[in-house]
């Protein structure tokens, strides 16, 4: 009886490892590579270093892992890559040569898995059109380097909801992020740079942006005609190109801005034709203009910002209409004199902003040589102190005495979370199974002996 067990355990365990073994496949040459990658019998490739000229298809789930200076290199003709089988997986991959208007990688498959790949040279980095449900993560991504091709975008996402786009590195391309018709996505953790836009939204909803860095682009974020997006503890720092700003928000509505920090950009956030959005617990520093209301932007409720060191703090358009305190909590202003007989969390009069002397420069922008000049610091001081009809552009009620609380992340060096391999598990099971199955023949064979 124990003999039979004894050789059953070990037959089924040679047969489990031959049959992982047949399962997996090591290519060497291009052509290795499309045989496996048509062979339904292979679920592993491990590709190994060395060069890999022309384009490949993945039309089958399969698990694709490169060695260290493993190369795609496109025909610069169509995309390199292109996934059109439900959960692939990809990882550790140099990929470049795209066409002009083409992908390193091109996904049209469910929930496929990318991380750990370097794309240079390619027109979009990574495009993933209808399908859903994919993780690209601790990517490097980059567009063409040559000055007279067109860049195209790091991560282009169109009908590809449920997507997850973390720790990854773009530098150089149109947009870092596109999130096109694409609903429930997230972009975090993400470092982008000398882009047009850091994150860009269209017609899409519920979308998470947070602990993402953006700097020397044009606007860190582009978000257009889009709801229920939540902007939160991201860092933008230096977009000034063409008069950019940290954060444009255009056709905006239902959504939360909230514990970012916007410094050293040309304007540090604007609002356009945006409404019933939350922004507070934001840092707004050192900016040309710290917060813009562009037309028809109202029933934005804005308090418990900090806004410091900005050449000019709000603008806003007459006739928009919001709120810049809430539960007599308004937003901190250092520009504010400061008078608190109570000794509580506000200052004791109004913080107006669009004061006389704005709205004359506005019809005269020669005026603007006097800014800040003595007659004009003292005819502002007069107005604030002042209870007597303003045509102030906002007003805040409670303007608080001490900067309000704001949650500040360190800036994260870029992450590299390698996915566990499965192998060291699988070879400890089979290494079990043959040892009881030796155990059992030999204890049998003792015991018939005996």
């Amino acid at each position: 009886m124990y003999k039979k067990i004894g050789w059953f355990l070990l037959i089924f365990s040679m047969i489990l490892a031959g049959k992982a073994s047949a399962q997996e496949f090591s290519a060497a040459s291009s052509k290795e590579l499309r045989e496996a990658l048509s062979d339904p019998s292979v679920s592993v490739i491990k590709i190994q270093t060395g060069i890999y000229e022309g384009n490949f298809s993945i039309e089958r789930k399969v698990h694709i892992i490169g060695d260290k200076g493993t190369r795609f290199i496109g025909s610069e003709n169509g995309h390199v890559l292109t996934i059109s089988g439900d959960d692939v997986i990809v990882e550790n991959l140099e990929v470049e040569g795209s066409g002009s208007q083409n992908a390193g990688i091109y996904v049209t498959g469910d929930r496929a898995y990318l991380q750990h790949i370097a794309l240079r040279n390619v027109f979009h980095g990574i495009y993933a059109r209808n399908s859903y449900g994919h993780r690209f993560e601790n990517n490097l991504i980059t567009s063409f380097q040559s000055k007279n091709r067109h860049k195209g975008f790091g991560i282009y996402l169109v009908e590809a909801p449920n997507t997850s786009v973390k720790n990854n590195y773009f530098f150089h391309t149109q947009d870092g992020v596109y999130v096109s018709y694409s609903d429930f996505c997230e972009v975090s953790g993400n470092i982008m740079s000398k882009a047009r836009y850091g994150v860009h939204t269209m017609d899409s909803r519920n979308i998470l942006i947070a602990d993402n860095r953006v700097t020397e682009s044009i606007n860190g974020l582009m978000i257009m005609q889009s709801y229920e997006v939540f902007i939160l503890e991201n860092y933008f720092y230096k977009n000034t190109e063409n008069e950019g700003a940290g954060i444009f928000m255009y056709d905006t509505f239902d959504s939360k801005i909230a514990s970012n920090i916007v410094r050293g950009n040309f304007r540090g956030m604007i609002l356009e034709n945006a409404q019933r959005n939350r922004l507070k617990f934001n840092q707004i520093q050192e900016n040309d203009t710290g917060l813009v209301m562009g037309k028809n932007s109202n029933d934005n409720i804005i308090y418990l910002n900090n806004f410091s060191g900005n050449t000019k703090q709000i603008i806003s358009e007459k006739d928009n209409r919001n709120l810049f305190s809430k539960d007599t909590y308004g937003n901190y202003f250092d520009d504010h004199q400061l008078l608190n007989l109570d000794q509580d969390h506000k200052v004791d009069f109004a913080y107006k902003s669009g004061d006389v002397f704005y709205q004359m420069a506005d019809e005269e922008p020669l005026l603007q040589i006097f800014y800040q000049s003595p007659a004009v610091e003292l005819w502002n001081m007069i107005e604030q102190y002042t209870p007597i009809l303003s045509d102030a552009f906002i007003m805040d009620e409670s303007p608080l005495a001490e900067p309000a609380p704001v949650k500040q992340k360190e800036l994260k060096s870029e992450k590299r979370n390698a996915r566990p391999s499965r192998e060291p598990s699988l070879i400890l099971f089979y290494f079990l199974i043959t040892l009881t199955s030796l155990f059992i023949l030999n204890y049998g064979r003792k015991h018939y002996e005996i």
